[in-house]
């Protein structure tokens, strides 16, 4: 039996989960819309329901009481609803900063438009199985329209919360691409600079490229400092400082070498040159490294002084019997009837000039088309 000490203990208990209650759920053909009320068959109605019945003989405004108290307590649960909606986009957000799990909120909340639902449905029960004045139809109607209504706008905003924060997710996303993207931007500046420190100052203090002639040494230098992650930045950010800088240093060390001031042509550069081997190994060496022929024609035909030299040098190579008097300047014409008319070097500052900005287009080139390839 249920105990009937306070008899709207029941009814005023508004934190009670609504599945806790049996619910009698209405026909198709009925109307949502509370009417007078009919007998219904006393054995088809809820526990809570009979006991009120019961109450309601012995005391007649039960009905009316009971009915307003229920309606009061599902107006509750919606004024909690409405202050939750009503706190927007940012009061939401806060409370996910602080440590709120709102998809369980979300959930918790859509379990509470539930449970109205289901009272809505059971207060339909009441209002038939009991004899209730047309004052007491007339409030619960009311009531109950306007918690249908506040039902469809939290239903409303919680889908507009979700909404917005799908948005904010995505936007976050993009500024995370973004932030990465500046990282890794940042990180190739970084490791441009370094490398060009790096690789500048062990060439001056003589630590690479020694007892090699100063020509090649320019040569094989400048392909270094190119080969490097300069490259990489210069095709990331299309800033090509490091070339006019790489082209200052060299003409700032030149001064304090032994470095001719002038040269007839650029096939006397490379006579010269060769001649200031000091050993057979170097000279393997020197040619191997300064070699084009392999590669591909329109490589080639970016590179035409690093072919004219590594021409030369191969000239160079062979048995006295069958090699040209000058190497060097057989291998200008070479390059000028096969690829391009390159002009006639005369100073150290226009052969700088000319093998860096030859080898930095030839590395961007060859850099350029390699990502492509990995996109």
């Amino acid at each position: 039996m249920i105990n009937v000490d306070d008899p709207f203990e029941k009814f005023r208990t508004v934190n009670e989960p609504a599945s806790s209650i049996k619910v009698t759920q209405p026909k198709k053909s009925e109307s949502l819309t509370p009417s007078i009320p009919t007998e219904t068959p006393f054995a088809e109605l809820s526990e809570l329901t009979q006991h009120l019945k019961s109450l309601q003989r012995r005391v007649p405004i039960v009905g009316d009481k009971a009915l307003i108290d229920l309606v009061n307590g599902i107006q509750i649960n919606t004024e909690s609803v409405r202050y939750r909606k009503s706190r927007g986009f940012f009061g939401c957000l806060m409370d996910q900063f602080s440590g709120s799990d709102r998809q369980r909120e979300l959930i918790v909340e859509g379990n509470l438009i539930s449970g109205q639902a289901a009272l809505h449905q059971w207060t339909l029960e009441l209002s038939n199985s009991l004899e209730i004045s047309r004052v007491g139809l007339e409030i619960t109607q009311k009531s109950l329209q306007t918690t249908q209504k506040s039902l469809l706008e939290a239903r409303n905003a919680i889908r507009n919360q979700k909404q917005k924060l799908d948005e904010l997710g995505q936007l976050v996303q993009s500024l995370n691409q973004s932030f990465e993207a500046s990282i890794r931007r940042l990180e190739v500046r970084m490791s441009a600079q370094e490398d060009f420190e790096r690789i500048v100052k062990a060439w001056v203090a003589e630590r690479t490229y020694s007892n090699l002639p100063w020509a090649v040494q320019i040569a094989l230098l400048t392909r270094e400092v190119f080969s490097s992650s300069i490259s990489m930045y210069e095709l990331q950010s299309g800033d090509i400082h490091y070339r006019q800088r790489l082209i200052d240093e060299l003409n700032a060390e030149i001064r304090h070498r032994m470095v001719p001031k002038k040269f007839d042509s650029f096939g006397d550069l490379l006579d010269k040159a060769w001649i200031q081997i000091q050993n057979q190994e170097d000279q393997s060496l020197s040619t191997s490294l300064l070699e084009t022929r392999s590669a591909q024609f329109h490589q080639i035909v970016s590179i035409p002084f690093m072919f004219t030299m590594g021409t030369a040098f191969e000239l160079f190579m062979l048995p006295i019997a069958v090699r040209p008097k000058s190497p060097g300047q057989c291998a200008v014409e070479l390059c000028r009837s096969q690829l391009v008319d390159i002009p006639n070097l005369s100073t150290p500052q226009e052969f700088i000039e000319a093998i860096v900005e030859e080898t930095a287009n030839h590395c961007f080139s060859v850099m350029s088309l390699s990502t492509n390839r990995a996109t």
